[in-house]
């Protein structure tokens, strides 16, 4: 059975969903009186530095030594390369780059701000986000 949705509902689940999403990650995490401590110490780190995390995408006309020039961006502002992917589809590539942001020597927006300039630079596309909002996005 199709049901239409009225614009002014959807438009309210929206905001309903953002704004559970958007406490959901406002909220510390919940700490687990399990038997282990070691494993909860281990799990509150490995918890603690994933939200030190951003992912930039890269999309662009594919060039040599692009790669290298991002990376050196990253590397000249303290970040550190977690992970990467490239894609090459012709002339045309892809890349996500997990990001370790907790050891910055600027602001995270600086850094954003100074990463976007010099892939622009290069004649490709990028964007930057923290970790958990790319999460967030995905759970919507």
């Amino acid at each position: 059975m199709k049901r239409e949705v009225d614009e002014r509902e959807l438009r309210r689940l929206v905001a309903e969903v953002t704004r559970e999403v958007t406490s959901q990650a406002a909220r510390p995490p919940s700490v687990s009186t399990g038997p282990s401590p070691e494993v909860c110490a281990a799990c509150a780190e490995a918890e603690r530095r994933r939200g030190q995390r951003a992912v930039v995408t890269t999309t662009g006309k594919n060039r040599r030594g692009i790669v290298a020039s991002i990376a050196q961006a990253i590397a000249a502002a303290g970040g550190d390369i977690v992970d990467i992917a490239q894609t090459l589809a012709g002339d045309f590539f892809t890349m996500i780059i997990v990001v370790d942001v907790s050891a910055l020597e600027l602001p995270f927006a600086e850094f954003k701000t100074r990463l976007v300039a010099s892939v622009e630079a290069l004649g490709a596309h990028c964007l930057v986000m923290h970790e958990e909002i790319v999460d967030a996005l995905q759970r919507v």
